[in-house]
């Protein structure tokens, strides 16, 4: 996995920028009416402030130094485990993870907590299946395949609400930029 605190300063730039964190938060605003949003592994903040400029009230959270420090001059930013979220009980309208669970070995305990901060009618918004965006494989399960991620947002009261696409512009890869998965889930 990459050292996010080495990658910050450049991270921006090297993944789509503006661009992509536009069309990022247009998706994301097709699944979420309004209120309070926070956006778990925020980054360094880009598709958060796009988010907040859409209507929102935004709180990022992020476990890299490095990627809070910049996106604290974008967003009201902290900094956190999203297996431990520093956020109280039912206290938020929506919750994104925007290209979060496919890095991680075990998304249960990051699913678990989105649900347990969220509102009753609360949204989770979550981008699933990112290696098949990207026509790529692994050895292991995808940790955000679609089937994975409903199946454990079932056990916590999420249910499926809604789904769009977006495409990831200059995303570095060579070929046709990626189109992402979101999958949205109104909690009970």
């Amino acid at each position: 996995m990459l050292d996010y605190d080495l990658e910050a300063e450049h991270y921006d730039e090297t993944r789509g920028g503006l661009p992509r964190a536009v069309a990022a938060a247009d998706a994301v605003r097709r699944l979420v009416s309004g209120g309070t949003l926070l956006d778990i592994a925020c980054g360094t903040g880009l598709v958060t402030r796009e988010l907040a400029g859409r209507g929102l009230r935004v709180l990022g959270v992020d476990a890299s130094a490095g990627m809070a420090r910049i996106a604290a001059g974008r967003v009201d930013v902290v900094l956190g485990d999203a297996r431990t979220l520093p956020v109280r009980d039912g206290s938020v309208d929506a919750v994104t993870t925007i290209w979060l669970l496919h890095l991680l070995d075990d998304a249960r305990p990051v699913i678990a907590e989105a649900a347990r901060v969220l509102r009753p009618g609360g949204v989770f918004v979550t981008t699933v299946d990112k290696g098949a965006a990207h026509g790529t494989g692994g050895r292991r399960e995808p940790s955000d395949r679609a089937g994975l991620v409903v199946e454990e947002a079932a056990r916590h009261g999420l249910r499926p609400s809604g789904e769009t696409r977006f495409v990831g512009h200059g995303q570095g890869c060579s070929g046709p930029d990626p189109v992402f998965r979101l999958m949205a889930f109104t909690l009970d």
